[in-house]
C-alpha cells in the first residue's frame, strides 16, 4: 500500500510514496555498519564535527523548503514551524561544544591499593542508531536525534513518521549535501511494519517517540539495547490563588491549543484554586473567543484523529462534564476542530485520566494547590507540568513536588537547546540523568595494571 501525505487543512492528497519492504531494514542495517565503521577509522573527531556542521549550512540554505513542506504536510501554523527549525539550528552549535567536551579521562585510583595501575574510561558510540519518527514535530525532533548521535559517531537508519514522509526526506535532501557517508544517514519509508521490523532487528539502540501502547510494545520485542523513548504525557497545569488571570489565561490558551493541541507536553488538564476559578475561566473563554483557529491553531493531522478527539469529547459530556465552549468539527475543508474546554468533577473520567491528542482542556476547580499537587500527581505519566503563579518563589516549591520530568513556571512546552535534558518520568519514557549526547555514547572501562609484577592478593 503506498504511503500518502495528505494537507490536513484542505483533507487532499499531496504526493505518493512507494513504502520500503521490512527486508530493507536489515540491509540499511548492514549498510549503516560499514559507514559508521569508516566514520569511526577514516574520520577524525575535529573531522566528524566539521562534516556534521556543514549539514547546519544545507538546512540555512533550504529553509524556506524545509519549512514551507512542515507546514504543508502537517498543517501547522507557519510560526510554530519556524520556532521549531530555528530550535534544530541551534541544536548543531549547543551539541558541538559539547562533543568538543567530551573525551576520554582517567578514574583516580587509590595507589595504595591499585599501585602502578590507571583506570581510562572510553566514550564510545553505539553503532548504528535506529530511529522511528514523529509527524507532529518531524523536523525538530529528528534532528535532537540525528545532530548528537552523528557526532557521538554513530550512524543512523531513520523511518520518518508514514504521516510527515516529505519532511523526512527533505532531512535527508540536506544531509546528502555534505560530505558525511551517504549510508550514514539512511531514511526507511513506511508505516507500522517497517516500524516493527526495525523494533525486532539488532540495532545497537533505538530512538523512539510515541504513545505509551507503542512504547510498551517496543520495550517488549526490542531485546536488551539502549533504548532513548518519550511517550504519552498528561500534563497537568495548575493555577495558584494569587495568579494575574489575564494573564495566565493568555499563557494557559497557548500551552494547551497551539499546534492543534497535538503537543506531548501542552497542558491536558487543567486544576484551578475555587477563590480564582470563576475569573479565571471568564478570562480563557474570552481568550479563545478571539483566536483565529485556522491560523494560531491548525487542523488536525487526519480525520481519524478528529473522530477520536469529538468522540472523547461526547463521552465526557455524557458522562456529567459541563461543556463551556467548543466541542464539534469545524465546518469547510480539512480537519479543523473546535478549541473546547469542559468543566469536569469526576477525577476518574477517561478525559482526565488519559491524554487526548487535541484542542481539548478539561478544568478541574479544586480548593488550593495542595489538593491541586496532590490530583496532578495522581497519573502515570510524568511528561510535563507546569505552574501558573504571581510568586516564583511559590511557584519554584509547587514545581519541585511535582512528579514530572519537565516543569514550567508561567511557561508552557519551551524545551531548552534543542530537546538537551528533555525525558519524562512514570510512563513517559525512560528517566535519565544524562545529558543528550552522553545518550548516544557507551562506556569502556580500562584497567591497566602498567607491571605484571605479583601482587599480594594473587594467588601463590
Amino acid at each position: 500500500m503506498a504511503i500518502r501525505s495528505i494537507n490536513p487543512r484542505t483533507g487532499q492528497l499531496i504526493r505518493e510514496f512507494t513504502p520500503s519492504v521490512p527486508d530493507d531494514v536489515l540491509a540499511s542495517l548492514e549498510k549503516g555498519r560499514e559507514a559508521q565503521r569508516k566514520w569511526m577509522t577514516d574520520w577524525n573527531k575535529d573531522d566528524r564535527l566539521e562534516a556534521v556542521l556543514e549539514m547546519r549550512a544545507s538546512m540555512l540554505a533550504m529553509k524556506d523548503d524545509m519549512i514551507s513542506t512542515e507546514v504543508l504536510e502537517g498543517g501547522f501554523p507557519q510560526k510554530d514551524v519556524i520556532g521549531t527549525y530555528n530550535g534544530a539550528i541551534k541544536g548543531f552549535d549547543h551539541y558541538l561544544a559539547e562533543a568538543k567536551a567530551l573525551d576520554d579521562h582517567d578514574f583516580p585510583l587509590d595507589p595504595a591499593g591499585w599501585p602502578d595501575t590507571k583506570a581510562t574510561i572510553n566514550l564510545v558510540p553505539h553503532g548504528v542508531i535506529g530511529h522511528i519518527g514523529i509527524w507532529n514535530y518531524p523536523l525538530w525532533q529528528t534532528m535532537i536525534t540525528l545532530i548528537p548521535a552523528l557526532m557521538a559517531g554513530n550512524a543512523v537508519v531513520f523511518k520518518p513518521s508514514e504521516l510527515a514522509t516529505m519532511t523526512g526526506l527533505k532531512i535527508k535532501e540536506a544531509f546528502d549535501q555534505t560530505s558525511m557517508p551517504p549510508e550514514l544517514f539512511q531514511v526507511l519509508i513506511g508505516g507500522g511494519d517497517i516500524g516493527k521490523a526495525m523494533v525486532t532487528a539488532p540495532f545497537d539502540a533505538l530512538v523512539f517517540t510515541g504513545g505509551r501502547s507503542t512504547g510498551l510494545d517496543i520495550t517488549r520485542n526490542a531485546g536488551v539495547k539502549p533504548m532513548i523513548l518519550e511517550l504519552s504525557g498528561n500534563d497537568p497545569g495548575i493555577v495558584c490563588s494569587d495568579v494575574n488571570v489575564k494573564d495566565a489565561a493568555r499563557g494557559v490558551a497557548n500551552g494547551a491549543f497551539s499546534h492543534g493541541g497535538q503537543v506531548c507536553i501542552r497542558i491536558k488538564r487543567l486544576y484551578v484554586v475555587e477563590s480564582v476559578a470563576d475569573d479565571f475561566i471568564s478570562e480563557l473563554l474570552k481568550v479563545l473567543a478571539r483566536l483565529d483557529v485556522e491560523r494560531q491553531v491548525g487542523p488536525l493531522i487526519r480525520e481519524e484523529a478528529r473522530t477520536k478527539v469529538h468522540r472523547k469529547v461526547r463521552d465526557a459530556v455524557q458522562q456529567g462534564c459541563e461543556l463551556l465552549t467548543g466541542g464539534d468539527n469545524m465546518p469547510g475543508p480539512g480537519f479543523f476542530f473546535e478549541p473546547t474546554v469542559l468543566k469536569v468533577t469526576d477525577d476518574d473520567l477517561e478525559i482526565i485520566k488519559e491524554e487526548t491528542f487535541g484542542p481539548v482542556l478539561p478544568v478541574r476547580i479544586v480548593r488550593d494547590e495542595e489538593e491541586a499537587i496532590k490530583l496532578a500527581n495522581d497519573s502515570d505519566y510524568g511528561l510535563g507540568a507546569t505552574v501558573w503563579t504571581s510568586d516564583p518563589v511559590k511557584g519554584e516549591a509547587i514545581a519541585r513536588r511535582l512528579e514530572a520530568g519537565n516543569v514550567w513556571i508561567n511557561e508552557c512546552g519551551r524545551t531548552i537547546n534543542c530537546g538537551e535534558l528533555f525525558q519524562g518520568w512514570k510512563c513517559s519514557g525512560i528517566a535519565s540523568s544524562s545529558r543528550r549526547l552522553s545518550l548516544f555514547l557507551k562506556k569502556r572501562t580500562i584497567v591497566n595494571n602498567r607491571s605484571c609484577q605479583a601482587r599480594p592478593h594473587w594467588f601463590k
